[in-house]
């Protein structure tokens, strides 16, 4: 083999590999409008199981969510169910922030609740460390029924030892809302904050005053290295659509009306 034809296999072996990482672990900032065929979503541009539910896989749907003032959405949308051993997706990205940075990263996404499911409620979104086993949830966001059928409300939490922070006004199933999530590193031990945003104003260069706020008493995340979508089993009844995912910081994840595709999991 010729000096050149070796150092050719070397720039495309590495070439060839740094691609597969970056399509497991995408750097952030990252979009996902679930642009991919109708069918499962697992096994699409990095998505896979979470731990070892596999029943009812996650679908997608053809149409989008749309929400007034973001950018156009592209794709289609998801649908996750509420029941026993459902699947729960989720993809790896560079692990990213830490807690001697006091920094954040922020998640936002387009929620349609369906059914609301019970008042005992349960979680549809979180963070955790990177890798498909990890079971160091932060950042939790709930739904619950709220004070009559066809209500709902919101929820965070920040890691299993916390309370949920509930939301005390009834929202409509069926009207789409803007959500923005943060884990926010803060300097020390056991004090890491998650928070939440519920239709925010849009194209800000700083976040406003937070919907939700809850303050970790627990384990800190040392990273964000993986985003998980739930369906989970603890919420009777409970149905929802996602889309528009964004992970990234506040400007990153709460665009106003710019083109989608400057940035994505791709």
């Amino acid at each position: 083999m010729t000096k050149t034809r070796a150092l050719i296999l070397m720039v495309f072996s590495f070439v060839l590999i740094t691609g597969i990482l970056f399509a497991q672990a995408p750097a952030l900032p990252v979009y996902e409008g679930f642009n991919y065929p109708v069918g499962d979503l697992v096994g699409n541009a990095g998505w896979e199981q979470t731990g070892n539910n596999a029943a009812f896989p996650v679908q997608i749907e053809a149409d989008s969510l749309t929400y007034a003032g973001l950018p156009v959405s592209t794709g289609g949308k998801v649908k996750l169910i509420n029941a026993s051993n459902a699947e729960d997706p989720g993809f790896d990205i560079v692990p990213t922030g830490s807690q001697t940075e006091a920094s954040s990263v922020f998640a936002s996404m387009i929620l349609n609740v369906v059914n609301e499911g019970n008042t005992t409620g349960d979680y549809f979104f979180n963070f955790s460390s990177a890798g498909k086993t990890k079971t160091d949830y932060h950042s939790r966001i709930f739904i619950k029924k709220g004070s009559a059928d066809g209500k709902y409300l919101l929820g965070v939490r920040n890691a299993s030892s916390d309370a949920i922070q509930w939301e005390t006004a009834d929202r409509d199933i069926g009207t789409p809302v803007f959500v923005v999530v943060s884990y926010d590193f803060v300097v020390g031990e056991g004090n890491d904050v998650s928070r939440i945003w519920i239709n925010p104003e849009l194209g800000q260069a700083a976040p406003g005053t937070p919907s939700l706020t809850t303050v970790g008493s627990g384990t800190d995340l040392g990273a964000v290295g993986r985003v998980n979508i739930r369906q989970g089993s603890g919420n009777t009844d409970l149905a929802y659509e996602l889309d528009e995912l964004r992970v990234g910081s506040w400007t990153d994840v709460t665009p106003a009306g710019s083109g989608v595709n400057d940035w994505s999991k791709l």
